[in-house]
């Protein structure tokens, strides 16, 4: 087992905690539905085939030693699955908690700043290029989370798509965690029933939500899942975590910026996030990546130590005689 461990360990690809983090999302899931009765219903293939790939990716990482682009690419791309997968089941089952919404204060907050989102989005929608340009770069959301480590992982810089992919994982959680205590319906709440001249792709579910925190919805398909999560904003999170992952890259640096610049801006129009959803979306993204990237490292120190045990005390002449 130690010398499994050790091989881990120093293996490339996906470090440790890496790897452990979707069993820890996967727990919490599990514990948060069985508490709240709340759960998504997946099929077995969309369960199974990620652990199994994790699963393999870790196998074949340990036999091999060496940096196989393949199995890196394989293992990233099972964890973020896995761990989207737990993200959904957990947005849902928190709000089952039904602590008091918190819209009045983000609105307050928003208007602090000067920025009436209503007027703002009236305004906007009668530029319909800027709007076409919003709704594109609103989308890269699940391209961005696939695309970053692979390209990282084809620039031979496995330990970024690491950093990446454990920072969102972080996020993830956190996000959660804070919409459980300080759930909001999202700028769509000041909509009301006409939504057709206004630009709403992401915004948040109201009848689910709703429906979550009366009681009256407790069983929902993975399929029929949407973004829930009003604040913070994940997909400003995901923008911070996707320019700062390839900033390292020169010739890619600032036309990445300004794609995520449009996503932040997008998460606006396109997801009806009020303004202090998406600077808190982009601290905890801030504040994820830079703590990945000590977790990271931390974790295939702590694994190699452990693996090779105490170290063992040198004979010498005194300790032979005694």
């Amino acid at each position: 087992m130690r010398h499994f461990m050790n091989c881990l360990a120093n293996a490339p690809g996906p470090s440790p905690l890496t790897y452990g983090m979707p069993v820890l999302s996967l727990a919490t899931a599990l514990c948060m539905q069985c508490l709240t009765g709340v759960w998504i219903n997946a099929s077995a293939p969309e369960c199974l085939v990620p652990a199994v790939i994790i699963a393999g990716t870790v196998y074949f990482h340990v036999r091999s030693m060496h940096e196989h682009g393949i199995l890196a690419v394989t293992g990233f791309l099972a964890i973020l699955m896995t761990h989207a997968l737990c993200v959904a089941a957990l947005s849902y089952s928190v709000q089952a908690f039904a602590f008091p919404l918190q819209d009045d204060l983000f609105i307050s907050i928003d208007r602090s700043f000067g920025f009436e989102w209503l007027s703002f989005q009236k305004q906007i929608i009668e530029w319909p290029v800027v709007i076409f340009i919003l709704g594109l770069c609103y989308s890269t959301f699940f391209f961005q989370l696939v695309f970053t480590p692979l390209f990282l992982i084809a620039l031979g810089a496995a330990s970024r798509a690491d950093r990446f992919t454990l920072a969102f994982m972080l996020c993830g959680l956190v996000t959660v965690a804070v919409s459980a205590v300080l759930p909001a319906t999202g700028a769509a709440g000041l909509v009301g029933p006409d939504t057709e001249s206004l630009l709403l792709h992401g915004a948040t579910p109201l009848p689910d939500l709703l429906a979550l925190r009366n009681g009256t919805l407790r069983t929902i398909t993975l399929a029929e899942v949407g973004p829930i999560i009003s604040f913070p904003s994940l997909h400003c999170a995901v923008a911070y975590l996707g320019t700062a992952a390839l900033w390292s890259v020169p010739r890619l640096r600032w036309a990445i910026a300004a794609l995520n610049a449009a996503m932040t801006i997008s998460a606006v129009t396109h997801g009806a996030h009020h303004i202090c959803d998406c600077l808190a979306g982009l601290l905890v993204a801030a504040v994820s990546f830079h703590v990945a990237g000590w977790l990271g490292p931390w974790s295939r120190v702590t694994l190699a130590r452990w693996s090779t045990g105490p170290a063992q005390p040198v004979a010498t002449s005194a300790n032979l005689a005694a």
